[in-house]
């Protein structure tokens, strides 16, 4: 994808641009991502998610996944979160934009990984999970 292709797709999908010499930077809510094209091809991508101060590698395949991802669905969960689950708690270890499944003009639905207080780990979407308020000292 070039980067005025990129640059339309985030616009529509209210994506704050800028650019950082060869990079465009995309910001939306408390989401970042970096995108490094060399000449009309992205040759690095990474982002940073709610809750995280590191950048992590984003696939670029997943660019587009992502400026797409679902807004109010991003917005419900920072890294660290608890979360319940059904009648299971645990803690949000990570976000991401799930692939959609087929070709829609609808936004990206938003899984989360969730460390469970048994151990265990799972993906709910953030739909299925609620956040826990921080217990009043």
């Amino acid at each position: 994808m070039n980067p005025q292709t990129l640059e339309a797709r985030a616009c529509m999908a209210h994506w704050q641009l800028s650019h950082e010499g060869r990079a465009l930077m995309l910001t939306r809510d408390d989401w970042s991502i970096r995108v490094l094209f060399d000449g009309s091809a992205p040759a690095k991508a990474a982002i940073r998610k709610p809750g995280s101060a590191e950048w992590q590698h984003l696939d670029r395949r997943a660019i587009t996944t992502h400026v797409r991802g679902h807004r109010d669905q991003m917005t419900m969960f920072r890294l660290g979160d608890r979360v319940m689950v059904g009648p299971r708690y645990g803690t949000v270890t990570d976000i991401y934009v799930d692939t959609p499944t087929a070709l829609t003009n609808r936004a990206c639905p938003v899984k989360l990984h969730v460390l469970y207080a048994d151990g265990e780990s799972g993906t709910p979407y953030a739909t299925s999970a609620l956040r826990l308020r921080e217990a009043l000292a």
